[in-house]
């Protein structure tokens, strides 16, 4: 198929699954690993700034952010200066998140290796244009 949005779908969806099975036994997807790691990178963000900053729509951020506080990995409180919710990593989502790293790890290693050099190389050239 030559249409570009399915192509980058498929290519999402094939590397996405390599992560999520990796993942899996800790009932995580990457999406939501992507979250922990940005909260605990940047520290309690507002959920606004977070979807920005990963690119994520609000409904799917929603989505991951209800099941990540309903397994308490993640807090959630309405921010008292009026600009959204506050989300915060818990000990149990910093805990989660230390196990995580390892099979995340193995995924990345198990995805580098499917692409190669070249399907990387030729990543980063499309990411570079369509950032432009």
């Amino acid at each position: 198929m030559n249409c570009v949005g399915h192509r980058v779908r498929r290519l999402s969806r094939v590397v996405s699954a390599i992560y999520d099975e990796a993942l899996g036994q800790l009932r995580l997807k990457i999406s939501q690993f992507g979250i922990l790691a940005v909260l605990n990178h940047h520290g309690p963000s507002i959920a606004v700034d977070l979807c920005r900053l990963m690119m994520m729509d609000k409904s799917t951020a929603s989505r991951n952010l209800q099941r990540l506080r309903r397994r308490g990995w993640i807090s959630i409180r309405t921010d008292h200066g009026g600009r959204g919710q506050m989300l915060s990593l818990t000990r149990a989502g910093a805990r989660v998140l230390s196990s995580a790293y390892p099979l995340w790890r193995e995924a990345q290693t198990e995805a580098t290796r499917r692409l190669r050099a070249d399907g990387l190389k030729a990543l980063d050239t499309v990411l570079a244009r369509i950032s432009d």
